[in-house]
């Protein structure tokens, strides 16, 4: 009796270390990259997030490879040819993960514009959010871990300023598709136009032709395409502490060429400038 509780205890141990060693382990490939702007210096340091792997082979998409757990990988910008697409494979055993994501190239957004319009004076914070990364080099005033201010209903801040105003580096997943040509004389007339028809105010205008128009001299046209918040929400984030009922953002990537461009026309939407509602103009160029 004793022998056969003896062998029954035994077969149950080794069927129950079986089973555990039939418990396949779950590998999960994940990363993600320290972005500063520093693509433009070539170097991107990646930042492993893969669990319960032991090894790793990268796939740069530039025709380099890596075994190393987080590479330090200098990209090199071919005639503009981003995004590089990067894979990662994440290892233990016979176990495997895989895991793609685009490097993008990054760019600056110049001197966006927030013009911020409550029903009634109010007191606002705004933080403003890199999902896909980025950071912001300059802004009045001071951003500081966000704006904190009041504003009144005629949009004057802290009884000062008309907007909130920033830089900012960000990878460049904007669209380069759809936009219009213009010679360089005409670029005053075509943005107090464009920006008139997204229903942009007169001073609001105003302050993007005095400061833009004066910048752009050096070509003879430029190619200029239109992002609105289905793009640019994207890439940065506004966050309001009240959730304003309309938040209108217009970003013109600009180009400059030697010669006219023939390109596919955006379809323009007229902003929403009931309630509590904001809007903001900002530039890129290339």
């Amino acid at each position: 009796m004793k022998q056969t509780l003896f062998l029954l205890f035994m077969t149950i141990i080794l069927l129950s270390c079986r089973k555990e060693e039939e418990i396949p382990i779950e590998i999960k490939a994940c990363f993600s990259f320290n972005y500063n702007g520093v693509i433009n210096d070539g170097e991107i340091q990646f930042v492993n997030c893969s669990e319960n792997a032991t090894n790793f082979h990268w796939d740069f998409g530039d025709g380099q490879t890596s075994t190393e757990k987080e590479p330090l990988h200098f990209f090199e910008s071919v005639n503009g040819e981003f995004p590089y697409f990067v894979t990662l494979i994440a290892y233990n055993g016979n176990e495997t993960d895989t895991i793609k994501r685009p490097i993008y190239d990054d760019i600056l957004t110049e001197k966006p514009n927030i013009y911020i319009y409550p029903n009634s004076q109010l007191n606002l914070c705004l933080k403003i959010n890199f999902p896909i990364g980025g950071n912001i080099v300059k802004s009045i005033p001071e951003y500081g871990n966000g704006w904190c201010f009041n504003v009144d209903k005629n949009g004057i801040i802290d009884n000062q300023y008309t907007y909130l105003f920033y830089e900012s580096i960000q990878p460049d997943i904007y669209q380069y598709e759809k936009g219009w040509c213009i010679k360089k004389d005409s670029l005053s007339s075509f943005f107090e136009k464009n920006m008139e028809i997204y229903n942009f105010s007169n001073a609001e205008i105003q302050d993007f032709i005095d400061y833009w128009i004066p910048l752009l001299d050096k070509a003879d046209y430029y190619k200029i395409y239109p992002q609105t918040n289905r793009i640019i929400d994207n890439i940065i984030q506004l966050d309001f502490s009240k959730k304003p009922d309309n938040v209108n953002r217009l970003f013109y990537g600009i180009v400059e060429t030697d010669q006219y461009y023939e390109l596919e026309k955006p379809t323009i939407i007229a902003f929403n400038r009931n309630g509590f509602y904001v809007v903001e103009w900002g530039v890129f160029r290339k």
